[in-house]
């Protein structure tokens, strides 16, 4: 969960950010480059084609912030612009977005397997992630690596949140039935 410092800190930074101001849009590019890259990278599992995605997330926020449009939430917008940035490359290269598109490398994860339980073996959980179905893998990464609330993972996956409830309920229980089987 979010401190109280911090959450104090990034409204009055959202609030400098609506007025224009480039310093606050620094902020938030350094709060959220790393989770941004991260939820991308999962998605794309190719460093080169993350980096570039990533910057054209925040291009895309960027601008549309200078348009004066209106944006709730940062953290959630910026979530569905990357989302919506990686299905949009998918569409372009007329690949299929992969069913199973969890990355290799253990280190990408690292907050998702310690958030589930410091015990675990990170390969063999990442395996079962794996496994799960895109949506699954989706939402347990935005409620679990960048705690985020329901509202904004139902903002970002342009969902209902009891319909985000159930999605997470299904996706733990259905990573837990495959760590179970083992």
């Amino acid at each position: 969960m979010k401190s109280i410092k911090s959450n104090l800190q990034e409204k009055i930074a959202f609030l400098k950010l609506r007025s224009g101001d480039s310093d606050a849009f620094a902020f938030f590019y350094d709060k959220y480059v790393k989770s941004i890259y991260r939820f991308i990278y999962i998605k794309v599992s190719t460093k080169q084609v993350a980096e570039d995605l990533t910057q054209d997330v925040f291009l895309k926020v960027w601008q549309h912030l200078v348009d004066k449009k209106n944006v709730r939430s940062f953290q959630a917008f910026i979530f569905r612009v990357a989302r919506n940035t990686v299905v949009d490359h998918y569409r372009s290269s007329k690949q299929e977005l992969p069913l199973d598109y969890m990355p290799e490398s253990v280190e990408i994860v690292e907050e998702l397997i310690l958030s589930v339980d410091k015990n675990l073996d990170a390969e063999l959980l990442l395996k079962d992630i794996a496994k799960l179905k895109s949506e699954y893998q989706e939402v347990l990464l935005l409620r679990y690596v960048e705690d985020m609330s329901i509202d904004d993972i139902a903002h970002v996956m342009a969902k209902n949140k009891n319909n985000i409830r159930v999605i997470i309920h299904r996706a733990l229980s259905k990573l837990k039935t495959i760590t179970k089987g083992k």
